[in-house]
């Protein structure tokens, strides 16, 4: 019986096989080798500077994030939102503090006391309060989600904390039990006027309850991988009917400033 295994095609389907297999043992090396480096230089140099924030490049961040912080692109865009829309006398409730780096850098430029964090993700508090000590900066810490209402919720924690979440992305994420409050209450007891969202797809959810009295301006990075592209039209269809525009001068396709024009 006649084969196709000398045929041009069959040889071709064979050779790119092989180079994927080399390629990605390649990768694996390279990937590898990026690693170490980072972390030693993490380990000589462990505070390091991104714009004018100082972080803590403590032992357990993953590569993604170490790779981060060194050429200077950790939450680059979100960085650039707030430096562009922030006022002396904005009320800061930011959702998913991951480093802490965006509230050091709100608490800097308007002051400790009109800046409120939340974090789910309970191994993070420490470094958390280690990156604010490192500025200076006193900023308004809880280690809680923001929901619906009060009780408790499943959190799904990842290696790379930065991709923990209401949202189950891997089975390979740790399920912890974290304490809630009511989103909409603390907006009202702080008095934000600049909401800070980055949640790692929690943004669905939250449009589902969110009550924005009194905010004026959002920053908000979106997660189409995670959600998929319709939820992601709906959280940003969801501003746009609460009274918001779009800056697009500072926002990308992911990262948006949307400011209110409207009550």
């Amino acid at each position: 019986m006649k084969t196709l295994t000398g045929t041009p095609l069959r040889k071709t389907y064979w050779a790119a096989r092989e180079h994927v297999a080399r390629w990605r043992q390649a990768r694996y090396w390279t990937n590898l080798a990026e690693g170490l480096y980072l972390n030693v230089e993490a380990r000589i140099r462990p505070i390091v500077t991104v714009g004018e924030v100082k972080l803590a490049r403590n032992v357990g961040l993953t590569t993604p994030i170490l790779r981060a912080l060194s050429d200077q692109t950790y939450e680059a865009p979100e960085a650039r939102i707030v430096r562009h829309a922030i006022d002396r006398d904005d009320v800061v409730l930011e959702l998913g503090t991951g480093l802490g780096y965006l509230s050091a850098l709100c608490a800097r430029l308007i002051g400790s006391d009109r800046v409120h964090t939340y974090e789910a993700n309970p191994a993070l508090a420490p470094v958390i309060e280690r990156n604010h000590r490192l500025n200076g900066v006193t900023a308004s810490r809880h280690t809680v989600m923001l929901a619906d209402s009060e009780g408790s919720v499943a959190f799904y924690v990842m290696k790379s904390f930065w991709s923990s979440s209401t949202v189950k992305r891997s089975d390979d994420a740790m399920e912890v039990k974290v304490p809630k409050r009511s989103f909409n209450d603390e907006i009202r007891r702080i008095g934000a006027t600049f909401l800070i969202v980055d949640i790692e797809g929690g943004e669905a959810d939250l449009i589902n309850y969110a009550c924005l009295d009194g905010v004026q301006k959002v920053c908000i990075e979106l997660h189409p991988s995670v959600i998929g592209a319709s939820a992601t039209k709906d959280v940003e269809q969801f501003f746009l009917s609460q009274g918001f525009a779009e800056v697009s001068e500072v926002s990308d396709a992911e990262h948006k400033l949307y400011l209110r024009t409207a009550l």
